[in-house]
């Protein structure tokens, strides 16, 4: 019951975050992860998810799953070490 309460309050705090990124949608979510839609007319999921992976950072590139899935990305809410690490490789896959 601790962890999945400390789940829950972690995927609030990430959404709440990563919300307030511009160019970032994020999908209402009950689950353990996000979905974030990039809406940067600049950047795609594809590059996003690349520079993600350079800097050894893994997300599921779904954009190509479906037509509804464009530009999407999703997300393992984790620890708060984790989800931190996370957060700051997006913010600058998103700037560089």
């Amino acid at each position: 019951d601790a962890q999945a309460a400390a789940l829950c309050a972690e995927r609030g705090r990430m959404s709440s975050v990563l919300s307030a990124m511009p160019g970032v949608l994020v999908f209402p979510s009950a689950a353990n992860f996000l979905l974030l839609r990039l809406q940067s007319k600049d950047k795609t999921a594809d590059q996003v998810f690349a520079n993600l992976l350079e800097r050894k950072v893994l997300v599921k590139n779904v954009s190509k799953m479906h037509v509804l899935l464009e530009n999407c990305l999703r997300v393992t809410v984790s620890t708060p070490q984790e989800n931190a690490l996370f957060i700051d490789a997006l913010q600058a896959a998103l700037l560089s």
